[in-house]
C-alpha cells in the first residue's frame, strides 16, 4: 500500500504574543467581460428603436386621409373590412358606429396614400353585398367572403372632402360626365334603386333614390344620366314607368315581367333648354306628332267604341292614332283628337269622311246573315277609318274638325282617288315644268274655210326640241295656209315636213328665242325606263301630281297602261311622266280614243 500523502500545510501567521488583533476576510478580485456585454445590448435596443421609428414614419407616409361615410344601414359591415376599387384594396374600415341621432350608420375609413385623390366631392361609396332582383344580380362574391366598400371616384377637379353620403346600391353607370334629374310620379309602380332608364332599348340612366314627397302626394325619383343620356334632360321630354299593361287598345311592357320595371323616355323634338325637373306620366304617351304630321279633331254624338290609343286606318292600313277622347266643353258631344302620320297627311282632304270601324256589323235579310268587320284587331280594340272622294278637295290643315259616323256608307268604300303621298321631287335649281301649247290652222271643207285649234302639254328639252302629242303638233287633214304654234309666250310657224314623229309623239325644233323663266329638261335628267316603276304625272303645276304605283301599271308593246285611271281625263293630254324616285323625265301621257297611255320620250 502506498502511504497517503498528507495535505500541504498552510503556514500560519506569526503570533504576536503581546497584542491580539481581529482578522477580516479578504476580497479576491477576479477579471470579468460583463460590462462589454451590457454595452452591446444598449446598441441593439437603440437600433431597434430607430428601425421602429422609420417603420412608423413610413407607414404614416403610406396612409392617406381618414374619411367618414354615412349609410342608412350598415348591412353587417365591421371594422377591418376593406375599401376596394377595381378589385384592389385601397383602404380599411376603422370603425362602424351609429350616428348621434340613431338615424343611420357612420363608417370611418382610413385611405391609403395612393388613394388620397378619392377624398374629393363627387366620390361615391356603397356597401357591396348580395343583391338579387329582376333588374340585376350583384355582390354574389360577398355571400361566402366578407362585405366590403365599393367606390367610384369623383371629378378630378372637385374640391377636397372627407365626409360623404353613401349609396344604398352600387351604381351601374359610372361615367364622370353623368347628370342628375328628378322625376315626380303620382305612383311609384314598384320602382327601386338601381332600376334603369331606357330609350330605344338602350340603358341611358339609373334610379339612385326613390322617396315620397313631403306632402305624401307623389313619389320623387332621382335618376342619374350617363354621357349620351344627358341629351334627354331638356324641356319637353316625357317620362313614364314601363310596366306590364294589357288593355283592349294596347298590350305593352311584357318584357318587364321578367326583366323588371324601368323608366322610359320620349325626348323633346328639336333643340330645347336643359331641364333637371320633370313630371312623369301615368302611362306611355300616344305617338307624338312627328315633324310634318297633322292633328285633327273628330266629333260625334256618341263614342261608338272610340278610345285613346286606337288606330286610324285608310283602306285598312294604319295611318294614325287617336290621341285622346273626351266630352266637348259644353258636354254635348264626344271629341277625339287624332294624329295622322306625316307620310299620310296628304290623304286627309277637306271633303274626307270618317266613321267608327269598331265591332261587327250584322245584317239579316232574306238571303241570309252578313257579318262585316274591318280587321280582327278592330273587333277587339276598335278604331276609326276614313275615305276621300275620287275628286279630292284641298288638303286638310291642323286643327280642322270633322264629324265621324257610326258606320260607313257604301259609296265611301268604293272611292279610289289617286293622291300623291310624296311631295314633288326636290332638285337643285328651278324644276322644269310642262308647257301649255296650242296649234292653230285653217282648213277648207265643203267650200268653207274653218279655223281649227288644238291644245296639249309639251316638254322642252335642252336641245331646243319640243316634244308633245303627235295628233296635236301634226294635224291629220291638209291645212290651208300656215300652221301656227304658240308655246311659252312665243309663236312659230310649223312645217310638217320638219316635224319628226315617233309613235304617239312628235318633235319640233323651236326656232324662236326661249323666253326667260322657261327651264328645259337637261339630257342627264331624261331617260327611257326598262321596267314599270312608281311614277308621278305632272301637268298643271298648280295641281297636285297624280301618282301611279308600279303595281298599278300594265305593260304593253307601245307603252304602259294605268289599270286605274279614274282621276285622269283628256285635259292631261301630253302631261309629263317623271320618276317618283328621283324626278327624272321618262315619258309623256297621251290619250288615244280617250284611253290613257304612257309612252317613252324619243331618243
Amino acid at each position: 500500500m502506498t502511504a497517503e500523502t498528507p495535505p500541504p500545510s498552510i503556514p500560519s501567521a506569526p503570533t504576536d504574543t503581546t497584542t491580539e488583533t481581529p482578522s477580516f476576510p479578504q476580497a479576491i478580485v477576479v477579471s470579468s467581460s460583463v460590462p462589454r456585454l451590457v454595452s452591446k445590448l444598449w446598441w441593439i435596443t437603440g437600433l431597434s428603436l430607430v428601425i421602429a421609428f422609420v417603420l412608423v414614419i413610413g407607414s404614416q407616409r403610406r396612409q392617406g386621409p381618414a374619411i367618414t361615410i354615412q349609410f342608412t344601414d350598415g348591412h353587417g359591415l365591421k371594422a377591418g373590412d376593406t375599401l376596394r376599387y377595381r378589385g384592389i384594396i385601397i383602404g380599411e374600415v376603422s370603425e362602424v358606429a351609429l350616428n348621434p341621432k340613431l338615424a343611420g350608420v357612420v363608417v370611418s375609413v382610413n385611405l391609403e396614400h395612393r388613394a388620397s385623390s378619392l377624398a374629393r366631392q363627387g366620390t361615391e361609396f356603397w356597401i357591396e353585398r348580395p343583391q338579387v332582383s329582376l333588374a340585376r344580380v350583384t355582390g354574389l362574391e360577398t355571400v361566402a367572403g366578407a362585405k366590403y366598400l365599393g367606390v367610384h371616384p369623383g371629378p378630378a377637379d372637385a374640391p377636397v372632402s372627407t365626409s360623404f353620403m353613401g349609396l344604398e346600391s352600387p351604381p351601374t353607370l359610372t361615367e364622370s360626365e353623368a347628370a342628375a334629374i328628378t322625376i315626380r310620379f303620382a305612383q311609384g309602380y314598384g320602382l327601386q334603386i338601381g332600376d334603369v332608364l331606357r330609350h330605344r332599348g338602350i340603358v341611358i340612366g339609373e334610379v339612385t333614390t326613390v322617396d315620397l314627397e313631403q306632402d305624401l302626394s307623389g313619389v320623387s325619383v332621382q335618376v342619374r344620366l350617363n354621357g349620351t343620356g344627358r341629351q334627354v334632360a331638356r324641356e319637353g321630354s316625357l317620362f313614364w314607368v314601363e310596366r306590364p299593361r294589357v288593355t283592349m287598345s294596347e298590350v305593352r311592357g311584357l318584357d318587364t315581367i321578367v326583366g323588371g320595371r324601368y323608366i322610359a323616355v320620349a325626348p323633346a323634338d328639336g333643340p330645347a333648354d336643359f331641364c333637371d325637373s320633370f313630371t312623369g306620366l301615368d302611362a306611355a304617351p300616344v305617338t307624338a306628332i312627328a315633324p310634318g304630321g297633322i292633328e285633327i279633331v273628330l266629333h260625334a254624338p256618341q263614342r261608338w267604341g272610340v278610345e285613346r290609343g286606337v288606330p286610324v286606318t285608310y283602306r285598312g292600313l294604319r295611318v294614325g292614332q287617336v290621341h285622346s277622347v273626351g266630352l266637348s266643353s259644353d258636354g254635348s258631344r264626344i271629341e277625339a283628337r287624332v294624329i295622322i302620320e306625316a307620310r299620310y297627311r296628304r290623304l286627309v282632304r277637306q271633303n274626307s269622311v270618317f266613321w267608327s270601324s269598331s265591332g261587327i256589323d250584322v245584317n239579316v235579310g232574306l238571303t241570309g246573315m252578313q257579318l262585316t268587320a274591318d280587321t280582327l284587331s278592330t273587333i277587339a280594340q276598335g278604331g276609326l277609318a276614313f275615305a276621300t272622294p275620287d275628286q279630292p278637295g284641298e288638303p286638310a290643315v291642323s286643327g280642322q274638325r270633322f264629324a265621324y259616323e257610326r258606320t260607313a256608307k257604301d259609296e265611301w268604300t268604293a272611292w279610289h282617288p289617286h293622291i300623291s303621298l310624296d311631295s314633288p321631287i326636290p332638285v337643285a335649281g328651278k324644276q322644269p315644268e310642262p308647257l301649255r301649247a296650242s296649234v292653230r290652222w285653217t282648213q277648207k271643207s265643203f267650200g268653207f274655210s274653218r279655223a281649227h285649234e288644238r291644245a296639249c302639254w309639251v316638254v322642252l328639252l335642252d336641245s331646243r326640241r319640243l316634244v308633245g302629242p303627235a295628233d296635236v303638233l301634226l294635224p291629220t287633214a291638209q291645212p290651208q295656209g300656215d300652221i301656227l304654234l304658240e308655246v311659252g309666250g312665243v309663236q312659230q310657224t310649223l312645217d310638217p315636213k320638219k316635224i319628226e314623229r315617233t309613235g304617239s309623239l312628235a318633235t319640233v325644233v323651236l326656232d324662236a328665242e326661249i323666253p326667260d323663266g322657261v327651264v328645259a329638261w337637261a339630257k342627264p335628267r331624261t331617260r327611257r325606263p326598262t321596267d314599270p316603276e312608281d311614277l308621278l304625272i305632272v301637268a298643271d303645276v298648280q295641281s297636285s301630281p297624280y301618282p301611279l304605283s308600279a303595281s298599278g301599271i300594265k305593260q304593253q308593246e307601245d307603252g304602259w297602261v294605268p289599270e286605274n285611271s279614274s282621276g285622269l281625263n283628256p285635259t292631261w293630254h301630253g302631261a309629263s311622266v317623271v320618276s317618283a324616285r328621283n324626278g327624272d323625265l321618262i315619258g309623256m301621257l297621251v290619250f288615244r280614243k280617250n284611253k290613257p297611255l304612257i309612252v317613252a320620250i324619243p331618243e
